[in-house]
């Protein structure tokens, strides 16, 4: 027979255990975020990559996020999970596919900008796969229209983000170029008119 206080320091041990434990699932699960996750303005803008259901969750408590933009194929499984996700949290799902290179087209980037600089849109988290090229896209355009950010700095935030900038970018980095100049004629034209170093 096991003396009394033996036993209760066995029975104190094993719940000592299971609430640590409880504690320790509760907060992964309120603390996990999505790859890559960042924020871009307090309360209005935040980005990252893919985003598991558990983690909108998370993100939508925490951020008080109203708006999803995926870059994603609205077709992947994973996509139609998210969008089933945010419909259950009350979330608005936005889509606009690019390619995982973050190439787009003026209508796309058209697209992005009318979500991102939607005032009821906010909160608002965008997300790709990654979080590097699509998302870098996005918010570099949020980021220059309307932040006033230079394209330099820009492409250092997106490299922080994981952005290779490779050839293969040349698209993502034309559509930021273009950005940038709409936003700065004056800048844009000189640039222009300057002989090369």
């Amino acid at each position: 027979m096991i003396p009394i206080a033996r036993r209760k320091t066995k029975i104190a041990t094993g719940l000592a255990i299971l609430i640590v434990a409880g504690a320790a699932a509760g907060w992964y699960h309120y603390h996990h975020l999505p790859k890559r996750f960042g924020v871009v303005v307090p309360g209005r803008l935040y980005r990252s990559g893919r985003v598991s259901p558990a983690e909108l969750a998370t993100v939508a408590r925490r951020y008080h996020v109203r708006t999803v933009l995926s870059l994603l194929d609205p077709d992947a499984p994973e996509s139609i999970r998210e969008r089933r996700a945010a419909e259950r949290l009350g979330l608005r799902w936005v889509n606009v596919p690019l390619r995982g290179d973050g190439s787009s087209t003026p209508d796309d980037r058209a697209r992005i900008e009318a979500v991102l600089f939607d005032p009821h849109a906010a909160p608002l988290l965008v997300h790709c796969a990654a979080g590097a090229n699509r998302t870098g896209l996005a918010v570099g355009l949020y980021r220059i229209c309307k932040q006033g950010w230079s394209l330099e700095r820009v492409l250092a935030e997106m490299r922080r983000y994981g952005f290779e900038d490779q050839p293969r970018h040349a698209n993502l980095r034309a559509a930021l170029r273009e950005a940038w100049q709409q936003q700065n004629p004056a800048k844009a034209g000189k640039a222009a008119s300057s002989p090369p170093p």
